[in-house]
């Protein structure tokens, strides 16, 4: 399992007023994720916005049933 996830890009979709981060698995390039992150997110604030971003998503998915359909 890797420990290492690369920010790879930021983006800002100036029409949906949203931001996205992408990353990249260091051991296996073909493993991508991409999160929301507050719209308007800049470079120096990256890291930070990544890290709460994932921490939401480890929350939700913590909380998430899961069944079988």
């Amino acid at each position: 399992m890797a420990k290492t996830m690369t920010i790879t890009h930021l983006s800002h979709d100036i029409a949906q007023k949203k931001s996205f981060v992408s990353f990249v698995w260091a051991d296996d390039p073909s493993k991508r994720l991409g999160l929301e992150v507050p719209y308007g997110t800049a470079l120096e604030d990256i890291e930070a916005a990544a890290e709460t971003a994932i921490a939401d998503l480890v929350g939700e998915l913590q909380a998430a049933e899961r069944r079988l359909p």
